[in-house]
C-alpha cells in the first residue's frame, strides 16, 4: 500500500499542530497570528506537493495541554515519543499503517522549521515533508 500524500499530509497537520512546546512553560516560543507555511513533500523520491499556505495559529494552537490531547485523539494511533521545549519539539506517532516522526525547530519567535517523515507499514515507501514558517502579522486576517 502506498502513502497516499493526503493522508501523510493529515498525519502531518497532526503533527505540526503539535506545534506547541513548553515556553513560559505552557507554549511554544514564537508569536501568535498570521503565518505563511511553505510546504514540500516528497514521496518515493519526486516531489507530490510544493505549496505556500497561509495559516494561523492563536495562543490555544500553542498550548501544549491542548496540543497534548489532540495528539492523543485517534483511535489507531499513539504517542510514542515526545521532547518538548520552548525551541523544539519532536513526536514520534505509531499509527495502525504507518510511523510518523515529526522535528520542530524555533530558529526565532517569528521562524520555525518543522520536517517530518512517514513510512507505510505496507511498503516501506517513506514520505518526507519540509516546512518553512514565517510569521506575518500579529492579526489573522488576510
Amino acid at each position: 500500500m502506498k502513502l497516499d500524500p493526503r493522508a501523510a499530509l493529515s498525519i502531518a497537520a497532526a503533527v505540526v499542530l503539535g506545534l506547541a512546546t513548553v515556553a513560559s512553560a505552557d507554549s511554544l516560543d514564537i508569536k501568535p497570528g498570521l503565518w505563511k507555511k511553505s510546504l514540500k513533500v516528497v514521496t518515493g523520491g519526486r516531489t507530490v506537493m510544493d505549496t505556500t499556505i497561509d495559516a494561523c495559529l492563536t495562543a490555544d494552537d500553542l498550548d501544549l495541554k491542548k496540543t497534548a490531547e489532540k495528539l492523543t485523539q485517534s483511535p489507531s494511533c499513539k504517542v510514542t515519543e515526545q521532547e518538548l521545549s520552548p525551541k523544539r519539539l519532536k513526536v514520534v506517532i505509531q499509527c495502525k499503517d504507518m510511523l510518523a516522526n515529526s522535528t520542530t525547530e524555533v530558529l526565532n519567535r517569528e521562524s520555525v522549521v518543522v520536517t517530518a517523515t512517514m513510512k507505510s507499514s505496507a511498503d516501506a515507501e517513506e514520505t518526507r515533508s519540509t516546512e518553512q514558517w514565517s510569521f506575518v502579522k500579529a492579526d489573522c486576517v488576510k
